[in-house]
């Protein structure tokens, strides 16, 4: 796999086997390290966005819940029930002689 990249190698700086794994096993040791010190960093970058992803969404659920609690109330209103049952079901007052009043122990 290495064959053509050791024979260029070899060609331009001589460079014997041995030195040469020593080198290729230096550069792979140096990558892997640099790679541990960025990714925490990388990974933290992605959390911040997901979290900025996150604060957004619960504001903007947090208003709409505001607003579904407004028309719950103004749904739950007595005087907009009381219009309906007069206008829409045809509901009227009971005359005094009508309300039983019962009490309970």
């Amino acid at each position: 796999m290495f064959e053509k990249s050791r024979k260029l190698i070899r060609g331009r700086f001589h460079i014997a086997q041995k030195d040469f794994q020593m080198i290729f096993l230096a550069s792979v040791l140096m990558m892997l390290a640099a790679l541990a010190l960025v990714w925490p960093n990388v990974r933290k970058v992605k959390l911040s966005y997901d979290y900025q992803a996150l604060i957004a969404e619960r504001e903007k659920l947090s208003n709409e819940n505001h607003l579904l609690r407004l028309e719950k109330e103004s749904l739950q209103s007595l005087y907009r029930i009381q219009q309906l049952a007069k206008n829409e079901v045809g509901m009227i007052e009971p005359i005094k002689e009508q309300v039983t009043t019962i009490f309970l122990k």
